[in-house]
């Protein structure tokens, strides 16, 4: 029996899919529960990498039937992707897992197979060998198809959601958005790619090689290396509360309490620089000023012009350019001055630089020797 480039590929990601189910069970207290989520995707992964192998390369009629269990994984793969990443940037501490709705077409299918159950053997190969199941295999094949292109979707409005909220609750960026949002890239290339196939096989009758379930089979055990082994060095993510759609109170705070908060507010910048905290978050400051998050959102929003990530931003940028007017940029790079103002990433300083001044970081240092 021999084995092409596909077959070791799909090896890999079983054995890898393993370790990697295994592995993210024993790392505590690190997005625990985004985690045990990831691990019952692994593991369905290696379900079907392992069907994939199965079913090309065991000769024995019962794997066919097999293979329809298996493409219950399809409708289970859709929901717990949304499940992980909303586990993952959420802090939903009473949803432990999602409505029994998401998993009714998992159910459905799971029902179709045990009605197959019923056919003999013989029968069914015999069936499935005269073409009696395509209809059976274009509604399963279109309402799988259906299922990812919705959780797609679904999960692309959390990281819009995270990303609009982010905005409001940190003064940092953290680097699972980018990760998250190469994954979706990479889903929607594969389902896109899926689509293409479907469509063209099923309208046009033409054949596309290497796309359509071959595409997902192959795709599968990246999207295990990738998200695995990222999940591993993963450090403990900050969730943002999900809030919901309340409508904005124009008179939240009276003038007294305004002026009250402002003080505060100030004295916290100017005397403690508490910008300077690179993990600082809008509950955390409000803390500190002894009120709630929505009130300091509120006076930020409405006092300030400005969201909790702007406001801190400008505070850094200001206490940068302060050390760049002391000419500290001689002696250490421009870098190492922006970490010690609070920025916890290059592209994010550079990114709030240029949103404050108009400029570059390089470029306002240049003008201002040329000043």
């Amino acid at each position: 029996m021999s084995f092409n480039f596909t077959d070791i590929v799909l090896f890999l990601g079983v054995s890898q899919g393993i370790f990697l189910a295994v592995s993210l069970q024993l790392i505590h207290n690190r997005n625990k529960s985004a985690n045990r989520v990831l691990s019952w995707l692994l593991l369905i992964s290696v379900v079907m990498l392992f069907a994939r192998i199965s079913t090309f390369r065991i000769p024995a009629d019962w794997v066919w039937r097999f293979g329809i269990l298996v493409d219950t994984s399809l409708f289970l793969f859709g929901p717990l992707v949304f499940l992980y990443v909303r586990k993952m940037l959420f802090l939903t501490p009473r949803v432990r897992t999602l409505n029994w709705v998401h998993y009714v077409p998992a159910g459905l299918h799971l029902s179709y197979y045990f009605w197959t159950l019923g056919i003999p053997l013989k029968d069914f190969n015999a069936t499935y060998a005269n073409g009696g199941l395509n209809l059976q295999f274009f509604i399963v094949e279109t309402a799988g198809l259906i299922s990812f292109i919705v959780y797609w979707l679904k999960t692309y409005g959390l990281l819009r959601s995270y990303r609009k909220e982010e905005k409001k609750q940190l003064s940092f960026q953290q680097n699972v958005f980018t990760f998250l949002s190469c994954v979706m890239g990479a889903l929607f290339l594969s389902i896109s790619l899926w689509g293409i196939s479907f469509v063209s096989l099923q309208f046009f009758g033409i054949q596309i090689p290497y796309l359509g379930y071959t595409t997902m089979w192959i795709s599968t055990p990246i999207f295990i290396y990738v998200i695995g082994y990222f999940s591993l060095r993963q450090p403990e993510i900050f969730r943002i509360p999900i809030s919901g759609k309340a409508k904005v109170e124009k008179d939240r705070l009276q003038p007294a309490e305004i002026q009250q908060l402002q003080k505060r507010l100030n004295y916290f910048m100017a005397e403690e620089a508490v910008y300077m905290q690179p993990d600082l978050t809008l509950k955390s400051l409000a803390d500190k000023l002894n009120t709630s998050p929505n009130n300091l959102s509120w006076l930020l929003n409405q006092v300030y012009q400005a969201t909790f990530y702007e406001y801190i931003n400008r505070h850094r940028i200001k206490a940068f350019i302060k050390r760049i007017e002391n000419e500290a940029h001689r002696n250490h790079t421009l870098l190492s001055l922006a970490m010690d103002v609070g920025f916890n990433s290059k592209s994010t300083f550079n990114k709030a630089f240029k949103a404050v001044t108009g400029q570059t970081p390089s470029h306002y240092i240049k003008n201002q020797q040329v000043a």
